[in-house]
């Protein structure tokens, strides 16, 4: 069993943005952290300018130093904190905070001050490679918003139909690749020499990018180039509207998952103090829009009252 500690529940609130005892506090740090973000993933692009960087470049690493001090108590405190997380008799406080440690948030959250760590430990590290992982800070923001998790949870769910638009795309890639290498490789040699060069040149035409680097020149390499225009359409229509089919089920769950958590919260027909607190913590869980949330509330509540009246 786990101690009852107060003031480390208190930051875990507020951290998580929760708070109903210090929903000021919640709303404060929410905002300085997204504005800490936004501006270190801003001074991570001005800094790749080379003129930026020359004129301002011990400005922005004093903001950088600043930002990993931030980031680096935020990751401790999240640390200390995830031991009230989903609490359970069954989990000690540390397996508690080694959950979070391995989980997205957790990583996204050490990725956010990892560049430091392994410049100080390996100084001669490609700038590059550091200004590409300090970049992904803006993930951070996941913490407020369930949209990631939504959209992996929707691919998930929809696995099967998912993997089989992939392999349709990948075999449209393939055989349109190879139609066009025997087309156009004794036209454009250095352009349809090979196989994997043609697979460059569908898969760009596929996803209906086009760069217009290369075209086909004969007669049937535009039939080719025709062809896989249009299987671009289809496929890449096929997978988006799967995705997009599977979020929308996945927000119409969430949206039932509240409805029955609420109907079960006003079984009396009443809404206390606690209850609306309840509530309005499934609604940021969730992802519940406010109106929305009120709106099924009243629904609810008009049931109850109907019910009422016929008893």
């Amino acid at each position: 069993m786990n101690a009852h500690h107060p003031l480390r529940r208190r930051l875990f609130l507020i951290l998580e943005g929760h708070s109903h005892k210090d929903p000021k506090a919640a709303g404060v740090f929410s905002w300085v952290l997204t504005l800490m973000v936004l501006c270190s993933v801003m001074a991570v692009i001005l800094e790749s300018v080379p003129a930026i960087e020359a004129q301002y470049g011990q400005s922005l690493a004093i903001f950088d130093a600043a930002s990993i001090v931030f980031f680096s108590v935020e990751y401790l405190l999240r640390i200390w904190t995830a031991a009230e997380r989903k609490p359970s008799t069954h989990l000690s406080d540390h397996r508690r905070r080694l959950r979070y440690v391995l989980s997205f948030h957790g990583l996204i959250d050490l990725l956010a001050i990892l560049p430091f760590f392994l410049q100080a430990l390996l100084p001669g590290l490609d700038l590059r490679f550091l200004r590409v992982i300090r970049v992904l800070r803006i993930l951070k923001l996941s913490h407020y918003s369930s949209a990631l998790e939504d959209l992996m949870a929707a691919i998930y769910a929809e696995r099967a139909a998912f993997i089989s638009a992939l392999y349709l795309l990948a075999l449209s890639i393939l055989i349109t690749a190879c139609l066009m290498y025997y087309a156009e490789h004794d036209l454009q040699p250095d352009k349809m020499g090979t196989i994997p060069d043609a697979m460059w040149w569908s898969i760009v035409t596929i996803t209906t990018v086009g760069y217009g680097d290369v075209t086909p020149i004969s007669l049937w390499g535009k039939v080719v180039g025709a062809f896989t225009a249009l299987s671009g359409v289809f496929t890449v229509a096929l997978l988006t509207g799967i995705v997009a089919s599977a979020f929308a089920s996945r927000v119409r769950t969430h949206e039932l998952e509240f409805a029955t958590e609420v109907e079960e919260l006003l079984k009396d027909g009443l809404v206390d103090s606690l209850e609306k607190r309840t509530i309005e913590h499934l609604r940021r869980e969730l992802g519940i829009t406010e109106e929305h949330a009120q709106a099924i509330v009243r629904q609810i509540l008009e049931e109850k009252s109907r019910m009422g009246a016929r008893d």
